[in-house]
């Protein structure tokens, strides 16, 4: 597919014709295999230096998208939040924490005293991951979808 998108697949082609369609005269073969060789060198140098261009734009492209969302998600009250349950890690943000008022959360991200991990950045809850999910998807949605085997009490 590089080879191909970035115009690399005919020389690439040519160096293989080359192998193929070489004379019988051991001087003109070996010739021929390597100017081939060179070809395919050649080739597969350019297409080295197509795909670490593409990674590197690639990863501009990425940290721009990241930095945007950070900015987004700050500029519209979107504070992300990392939480280690039970040594699961959950994602989400301040405002879907806060929004039941005089819960849990509501209490402890208000209060000022409950902090993140200084290490880490994530703030540890000590309760089961399984019915943390629970929780989070009905404080994002409102609705609880899936106790599966877990009661209601």
């Amino acid at each position: 597919w590089i080879l191909f998108e970035s115009n690399l697949f005919f020389p690439f082609v040519a160096g293989l014709v080359l192998l193929c369609g070489m004379e019988n005269t051991p001087q003109s073969s070996y010739t021929a295999v390597e100017d081939a060789f060179q070809c395919i060198v050649q080739t597969l140098t350019d297409t080295q230096d197509c795909i670490q261009n593409k990674w590197e734009d690639f990863k501009k492209k990425r940290a721009n998208l990241e930095q945007k969302m950070n900015e987004y998600n700050l500029a519209n009250g979107h504070k992300r939040i990392s939480l280690c349950v039970g040594g699961q890690i959950f994602d989400t943000t301040e405002e879907t924490l806060l929004k039941e008022p005089e819960t849990f959360f509501w209490a402890m991200l208000r209060s000022g005293q409950w902090q993140p991990d200084e290490q880490d950045g994530k703030y540890f809850i000590d309760r089961s991951p399984q019915k943390f999910s629970i929780i989070l998807d009905y404080l994002r949605d409102g609705e609880v979808w899936n106790l599966g085997r877990f009661s209601v009490d």
